[in-house]
């Protein structure tokens, strides 16, 4: 900028000069005039110019004395900060699940003859399973009932068994008829089930046998499970507990009771009518006849009886008038 300033002015003095030599006096005075006007014209214009350039130029990096002003930087506005997502709970890996194995079962109840079930030697019955293909194949009428351990009930060591079609997830109705041994005991058999290519499985990976559990008691039978000794009126009277333990119903009562102190019998006539509810009923409240299971009492009129010790024979049977199948036990009972 300072040599652009220094050739103008140098410019201006070499046209006045120039105009002061070579113009006549008046017309030369005049045109010097307009000489130097002009070239002051132009100089004034050209530093407007520069002034007008120079304040546009300037920057911080130009050789010049003053020290460049610090711009205050605007204080950025803090961007908000991001809002957290919330972490989203992460999904379980899904665990392949393994095929089930092609023939498998699993138990679903007792159709027929729970657990524990009482027979009459000899009685026949049939027990049935239900059961549910928890394997991956179907089951059809090629596949067996097969004995695997226990006691066998009269079956056959392999049982034919219509079932039908039976889908994986599918309930069947599996069925034998089975004979209750001859010996009062309790009796369990063992089964499992055979395949149409000669597999055999039972319950769970494990092929756990499925069973039937029963027990042989006489057709016949109860217990004298408690005594009780009560005033009537002006009667002793002895009640006896009684469990019908066998398999038949029970239906009369006869017997005998024997002095300990002289050793006479007598002999009860046969009584139709020979339960009552309660240890205590006076009257005696007569229920004539008793079901596999059931629990009644059963009394005696000793009259004026006391401090005698009596042994009772008690029989019961399963028709009146002391008929048919009958059965006895005794019981000795202190009078007081």
């Amino acid at each position: 900028m300072k040599k652009k300033l220094s050739l103008l002015i140098l410019l201006l003095l070499f046209v006045t000069i120039l105009a002061g030599c070579n113009l006549p006096s008046q017309t030369q005075d005049d045109a010097a005039v307009s000489a130097q006007t002009l070239a002051a014209q132009t100089i004034e214009a050209r530093l407007t110019e520069n002034a007008a350039g120079q304040a546009g130029d300037d920057q911080p990096g130009d050789d010049t004395n003053t020290q460049p002003t610090d711009t205050l930087t605007p204080s950025s506005t803090p961007e908000p900060s991001a809002t957290m997502e919330p972490s989203s709970t992460p999904k379980p890996t899904a665990t392949p699940t393994e095929k089930p194995p092609c023939n498998q079962a699993g138990w679903v109840k007792d159709v027929t003859v729970e657990d524990g079930t009482q027979f009459g030697p000899g009685d026949t019955f049939t027990k049935t399973w239900r059961l549910k293909n928890t394997g991956s194949c179907n089951w059809n009428d090629d596949y067996d009932l097969v004995f695997d351990s226990g006691d066998k009930m009269g079956a056959s060591s392999v049982e034919d068994i219509d079932m039908g079609k039976v889908e994986p997830g599918e309930n069947v109705d599996i069925s034998v008829e089975l004979t209750a041994p001859n010996t009062p005991d309790k009796y369990k058999g063992e089964w499992l089930l055979r395949s149409d290519d000669g597999k055999e499985f039972g319950l769970g990976a494990s092929d756990t046998p499925f069973y039937v559990e029963i027990e042989v008691v006489e057709a016949v039978s109860f217990e004298i499970t408690g005594t009780n000794v009560y005033a009537c009126g002006m009667d002793t009277y002895v009640a006896m507990r009684i469990k019908n333990t066998g398999t038949m119903e029970l239906e009369s009562k006869g017997g005998s009771v024997k002095n300990m102190d002289t050793n006479a019998v007598t002999i009860y006539l046969p009584w139709d009518t020979p339960f009552t509810e309660n240890d205590d009923d006076c009257p005696p409240m007569g229920i004539n006849n008793m079901e596999a299971g059931d629990v009644y009492w059963t009394t005696w009129n000793m009259g004026s009886s006391s401090g005698v010790d009596y042994k009772y024979e008690v029989t019961l049977c399963t028709e009146e008038n002391v008929a048919g199948d009958c059965y006895s036990q005794t019981k000795t009972v202190s009078i007081p």
